[in-house]
């Protein structure tokens, strides 16, 4: 089963913990025995102390030699005084025992919390290096159902795979070597009923894995529901659509009950079907092995009752194992789940001998062609442009046109499928995504804050920030002005998303955050569309001021915002129209001039 081979590699990291787990284990089988054999020394000084000192002929020499030293001592120190001794033992490898078990789980817990912190570091390494294009087409709401739920059942398969591999089969085989020395015949007739448990608990445990990787994709689809619901809620309230998503809800909600029913149920059902198995062999034994012992031939009564404590050992281990087997294929299909995410194509892949990038002179578009995963057309199609270093461009069309995507290509969130984009001649993919961000700083029209302080959102919880840095790019996109009436100033935390703040106070965080480690470039995407005409004026100002000295690229769709560029790029359908100065392009009286026209109509 390759599933139970890729488990085992995650659990050989811990090697040193898994050798003491299986030393652990092996130990505690050995003593577990040893206390449950104590039963027939124990029932032979209660029940046959009046011929103590005789040595019986039959049974094996390990059993006759116990046998005679046992007699001996009762006969010398009297059978009180033995079974004192015997309780005394068994306290004592009861007491040994345990703790060897403890120091077994004791290994065990590093090993299946360091399986899982490795694979939660795996995935959020791979999310980080997904493309941004991954995130369009995969819901949030599952993604997180992945790194939880679905970390967990891998988690407890860990637990599974090493009951597996060691603990129970070495109890087993252990108490199966015992069984043997004591009667191999009784056994060997044992033996002949086990193979139908097994049958069984592997049929059923195969119809889990397909329902156990269904169910984890329907708490994917009800997390999603959850996350839009608490994203969208004040739509949700506004427009009194709370019945129509609770319908909504429910109906997933139920689907996953039901299939989860399903799932238990056959989980469930392996159990009870092997301790049934298991203790009808039991009767079927002691009904043989009671015959013997009544007609003598070759098993004594006390060893008889000890074969039995020894062989009901064995259900433990066994139903130990068949769960194992469940919590395998449960975790087999949380596995698929989360290869997906860890074999995703990274489309934006690191060179292998990744080039410095510098720039001095200039960004290039060369004959770019991109086109977005599903989309028929494309967004760009032959699209080449020069942004010379100093210089302000601004891209303006319609929704659409391409403005956005040659801001991502530009911070090389995706690669073009045909021809280059270069700074200072080097292609962007011959360097570091690293190296070329760096170069860039960039605005959008969501500013996206986190959940932490001021200070941390515009350093970007750079855990050695500089305070004056911070101060400085704050006062430069007029940010100081509100900050320092916060309560804690730049410590203050900002809530959700910012939600403390006005759109235009989280737009000049956004636009500090984007000046702090001094990127020769910025790129602006829509970064006033979504403001009012006072908060629209603040950050205007603020990008005016911050623009000073850099190369700027400003997609705009208010054209009153780029007039002062020193080139504005008019694009259509992923190619440009037009290009020129504002001047210029309305006395062409073009395309231009009539977004101009039909802008101010509208105003």
């Amino acid at each position: 089963m390759r599933r139970f081979k890729d488990l085992f590699g995650l659990v050989l990291r811990y090697r040193l913990n898994l050798i003491g787990n299986i030393v652990f284990n092996a130990l505690g089988s050995v003593l577990s025995l040893f206390t449950f054999l104590a039963i027939v020394p124990f029932l032979r000084i209660l029940f046959r102390t009046n011929d103590a000192v005789e040595t019986e002929e039959g049974g094996h020499a390990v059993f006759v030699q116990v046998t005679a030293a046992l007699d001996q001592y009762v006969a010398a120190n009297g059978a009180e005084q033995a079974l004192f001794m015997m309780c005394g033992a068994i306290a004592v490898l009861a007491l040994v025992k345990n703790a060897i078990t403890y120091l077994s789980f004791y290994s065990l817990a590093t090993i299946r919390t360091g399986v899982a912190r490795d694979l939660r570091s795996q995935l959020f390494d791979r999310i980080l290096a997904l493309p941004v294009g991954y995130f369009t087409e995969q819901r949030k709401g599952d993604l997180i159902s992945r790194m939880t739920n679905d970390l967990m059942e891998v988690e407890f398969s860990v637990i599974g795979t090493l009951e597996v591999l060691f603990k129970a089969p070495i109890m087993i085989v252990l108490s199966l070597v015992t069984l043997f020395a004591i009667s191999w015949e009784l056994t060997l007739f044992a033996l002949v009923f086990m193979p139908v448990s097994g049958f069984i608990i592997s049929r059923i445990a195969t119809a889990l894995r397909g329902a156990a990787g269904r169910g984890k994709a329907r708490l994917g689809d009800l997390i999603s529901r959850l996350e839009e619901t608490l994203g969208a809620m004040v739509v949700v309230k506004a427009f009194d659509a709370a019945p129509r998503f609770r319908d909504r809800f429910a109906e997933h909600n139920e689907g996953y009950f039901r299939l989860m029913r399903k799932l238990y149920k056959r989980e469930y059902l392996s159990s009870p079907v092997s301790e049934f198995v298991s203790m009808t062999v039991i009767a079927i034994l002691l009904a043989v092995g009671g015959r013997l012992v009544l007609r003598g031939e070759g098993l004594e009564g006390e060893l008889f009752i000890g074969y039995l404590v020894v062989f009901s050992q064995i259900i433990p281990p066994a139903r130990s194992l068949s769960d194992a087997i469940f919590k395998v294929q449960k975790g087999a299909a949380s596995l698929d789940r989360l290869d997906e995410v860890l074999q995703a194509e990274v489309t934006v892949a690191e060179p292998q001998q990744p080039v410095a990038m510098e720039f001095q002179k200039e960004v290039s578009f060369e004959g770019v062609r991109f086109r977005y995963a599903g989309s028929t057309e494309p967004a760009l199609d032959g699209f080449s442009l020069t942004v010379k270093k100093g210089e302000t461009v601004a891209l303006v069309g319609p929704s659409g046109s391409g403005k956005t995507t040659v801001a991502r290509l530009l911070l090389r969130l995706y690669d073009p499928e045909q021809g280059h984009v270069r700074m200072d001649g080097l292609d962007l993919r011959e360097a570091s995504t690293g190296s070329v961000r760096s170069k860039i700083g960039f605005v959008t029209q969501d500013p996206l804050l986190f959940n932490d302080s001021v200070a941390a959102n515009i350093a970007l919880f750079d855990p050695h920030f500089d305070p004056e840095r911070v101060r400085s790019v704050a006062d430069i996109a007029h940010a100081t002005e509100f900050v320092d009436q916060l309560s804690e100033g730049f410590e203050t935390p900002i809530g959700d998303g910012g939600s403390r703040l006005s759109g235009g106070q989280r737009q000049r965080l956004a636009i500090a955050r984007a000046l702090y480690h001094d990127p020769p470039i910025l790129v602006l995407d829509e970064a006033t569309s979504a403001l009012d005409a006072e908060g629209e004026r603040l950050v205007q100002a603020a990008i005016e001021r911050v623009m000073e000295g850099r190369t700027a690229v400003v997609i705009a769709h208010r054209l009153s915002t780029v007039r002062r560029a020193d080139r504005i790029i008019v694009m259509d359908r992923g190619s440009i129209a037009e290009s020129g100065s504002h001047e210029e392009l309305m006395a062409a009286q073009g395309v231009y001039q009539s977004m101009v026209a039909l802008q101010q109509l509208e105003g």
